[in-house]
């Protein structure tokens, strides 16, 4: 995991664009390994869940013709195996915030290339400066929007 570090007061306008620009391409790629991972945990209880309910099916009919009657406990293991992913996979929130960091990197990116071409908002701003300024405060709006919408889903337990 990248280590945070901290801007330092930038001199020149060069210098404060650099690191506006930085920033944005450390946040867009920070959104998307966040999305990365949500995905892949989500894929993974989705096999999982799906794999468990299909063993479940077969084992349940070979317990019934008694060819595991010696194994008759296999059968509410990986049934209850099933029930947890199965459960799992629909109260936890990892497809819905796998699409929200998808979301989000691509705000970062959006606004890293409306920026860099002076197109949308940014066409009608003619000094330099302030263009910078509404670029950065684009990127905090777009971050702190994040946060708020992570903190409120773990504060309500989904």
């Amino acid at each position: 995991m990248e280590r945070y570090n901290p801007l330092t007061p930038a001199a020149s306008l060069e210098e404060r664009k650099q690191q506006a620009l930085h920033q944005c391409d450390h946040l867009s790629k920070d959104f998307a390994k966040r999305a990365d991972r949500h995905k892949a945990r989500y894929k993974r209880l989705q096999v999982t869940s799906i794999t468990l309910a299909v063993c479940t099916t077969i084992l349940s009919a070979l317990s019934a013709s008694r060819v595991l009657v010696q194994l008759d406990w296999i059968v509410p293991v990986v049934s209850g195996l099933a029930t947890l992913s199965t459960t799992l996979l629909s109260q936890t929130n990892t497809q819905k915030m796998w699409v929200q960091s998808r979301n989000i990197s691509q705000q970062f990116q959006t606004q890293n290339f409306l920026y860099l071409q002076c197109s949308g908002e940014y066409a009608n701003v003619q000094d330099d400066s302030e263009r910078l300024q509404l670029f950065s405060k684009h990127l905090m709006e777009i971050w702190s929007q994040a946060q708020e919408n992570w903190s409120q889903q773990a504060s309500s337990g989904k």
